[in-house]
């Protein structure tokens, strides 16, 4: 246990009940959707294990902590899979939730038996023992192997999450407002605070005999608290958006030469040069496939056969080109360098400045000052 910190429960307690109110509406949200149900468990599942830590300690400070050990919620082994599943589902919209998915939850349901048995009850008071019974260390592995589902599934989620950025720029030019890159910083955050947290509280345990808790007890679960509330907040506003997903095309062997279409190559490159579509923001591969008289998939493989690199990337590298002739064209000064990236068809000064310098491998303002010594 730890002192009794009426500011930091005041925190806890504001955050947590918030994030909690929000994993309602999120989870009535309309549309109803799956995804909705799962992160509306996720920011449940955080909030409920700050309020836990506020619930101890006030009964703790009551003289009723035993009555704690008989409510005890903190629901470890369902924010992984309720993690996954939220991926899987805004990921892909043609996912649904099957009966042998409920597999998943049940290591959540043997926690919850679990913390109603006396194993519970004396492992957990044993280790404020100066030595731990053997319920103890049964207390402890169950924690562990909690917080290494958590890492399991948040690292499955990432690698889903990377796969579908990729996904996006098979199809998209402009992927800022389809990404879900929001979604990684709380994955990575969740899994840091979970692996710090056990690393700090079993070097504390085993060498300063407990005497640093005072110091990062209450403040790590009020930031638990609030990035739960953030996470909510945040996936309440988000948009529900239609995504069509393409199969990546087959990777081709280093060894296999592959023969260009110089028919298509053609027939792109003219395109290109007379209607200019890649100044459009919102250019898409469907879009483009219609242009060509041609379907999206076998579009996509041409792209990948001919070019070496995703529709996203190719587009972009045109409006990298447009963007430098009109820096070398009499229009340079009437525009800021944004401008000319706007006309150019990038969306935002991110993307603009990553893809500048991905390709020429200098910043848009060095490239200008480079025009200028030059001329």
């Amino acid at each position: 246990m730890v002192t009794s910190n009426p500011i930091l429960f005041t925190l806890i307690c504001v955050f947590a009940v918030q994030a909690m109110i929000l994993s309602g509406l999120i989870a009535f949200k309309r549309p109803r959707r799956l995804g909705n149900i799962f992160l509306a468990l996720l920011v449940f599942f955080y909030a409920l294990m700050a309020l836990n830590i506020v619930l101890v300690n006030v009964l703790k400070d009551y003289g009723m902590l035993h009555v704690f050990r008989y409510i005890q919620m903190e629901m470890i082994y369902g924010i992984g899979p309720t993690l996954y599943f939220y991926t899987k589902c805004i990921t892909n919209p043609k996912f649904e939730f099957k009966k042998i998915h409920y597999l998943h939850f049940l290591p959540l349901l043997l926690e919850f038996i679990f913390y109603r048995t006396a194993i519970y009850r004396i492992g957990s008071d044993g280790l404020y023992l100066e030595e731990l019974p053997t319920y103890s260390y049964v207390y402890l592995t169950q924690q562990w192997i909690g917080v290494i589902s958590i890492w399991v599934y948040s690292i499955i989620s990432l690698v889903i999450l990377t796969k579908y950025q990729t996904q996006l720029k098979e199809y998209y030019s402009k992927i800022e407002n389809l990404s879900l890159k929001w979604l990684q910083t709380p994955i990575l955050v969740f899994v840091s605070y979970h692996f710090i947290w056990r690393v700090i509280t079993e070097i504390d345990r085993f060498v300063f005999d407990k005497s640093l808790r005072e110091y990062y007890f209450l403040p790590n679960f009020t930031v638990l608290a609030v990035i739960a509330c953030w996470i909510g907040f945040k996936g309440y506003l988000q948009k529900e958006r239609e995504v069509v997903h393409l199969k990546p095309p087959e990777k081709k062997s280093k060894n296999t030469i592959t023969e260009k279409d110089e028919a298509f190559l053609s027939k792109f490159k003219q395109l290109m040069e007379n209607q200019q579509p890649y100044l459009n923001p919102d250019l898409n591969l469907a879009m483009l496939a219609n242009l060509l008289a041609m379907k999206p998939k076998p579009l996509s493989s041409k792209i990948n056969q001919n070019f070496g690199h995703n529709f996203y990337d190719v587009i972009n590298s045109y409006r990298v080109e447009a963007f430098k002739e009109r820096l070398q064209s009499a229009e340079r000064d009437k525009l800021s360098l944004l401008g000319h990236a706007y006309e150019c068809g990038f969306y935002s000064k991110s993307t603009f400045n990553h893809v500048f310098k991905k390709i020429t491998h200098q910043t848009p303002s060095e490239y200008l000052r480079t025009l200028k010594k030059a001329s």
